[in-house]
């Protein structure tokens, strides 16, 4: 009877569950402020080369990177680099940010016909991926994660921008010799 009780509890929470937090909240999104921080290692050349493929991925999809701009994409890598020990480990998140007012004021504002000024800065989408790898392939998976996470990112993006066509631009097919 527990049991029975537990799983239809269960069955009943995943029916009603809600939609993901973040949906519907990178419509109209096509420019957006890069931050890159790089914690535990202190490779300058590598965050250039995180820093222009993040930029490229987004490229590729006619989203801009620009200076000095809200919304803000911010990804923060943290390495702990072990090369006495086997394992190595990495946190990559990958958040936006975007101003926002609160609902009480938004509908003063309404009432007002005055436009508010007392703006917030709100994170609209956020993923993170957490790993372990050797020090051997630490760059690789740190890239391959940042990687991902720019996929989930554009899935969800594609999804609030229906009406924009998929971009095809970094597939390449075979060429017969």
């Amino acid at each position: 009877m527990v049991k029975q009780l537990i799983y239809s509890t269960l069955f009943i929470s995943m029916v009603s569950a809600q939609s993901v937090w973040y949906n519907g909240n990178l419509k109209g999104i096509e420019e957006l402020t890069l931050e890159l921080n790089v914690k535990g290692i202190e490779d300058v050349v590598w965050e250039g080369r995180l820093s222009s493929f993040i930029e490229l991925r987004f490229l590729e999809h006619d989203i801009q990177i620009i200076a000095e701009q809200m919304p803000k994409m911010v990804v923060d890598v943290h390495i702990v680099d072990s090369r006495v020990e086997r394992v190595s480990s990495f946190l990559v998140i990958f958040s936006i940010y975007n101003y926002s007012i609160s609902e009480p004021m938004y509908y003063r504002s309404m009432a007002d016909t005055l436009i508010t000024k007392k703006l917030m800065t709100s994170k609209i989408f956020s993923h993170e991926l957490m790993g372990q790898t050797s020090s051997q392939n630490l760059y690789r998976d740190v890239e391959k994660s940042i990687n991902q996470l720019i996929s989930m990112y554009l899935d969800q993006w594609y999804r609030d921008n229906p009406m924009r066509p998929v971009s095809y631009t970094h597939l390449t097919l075979p060429t017969k010799a």
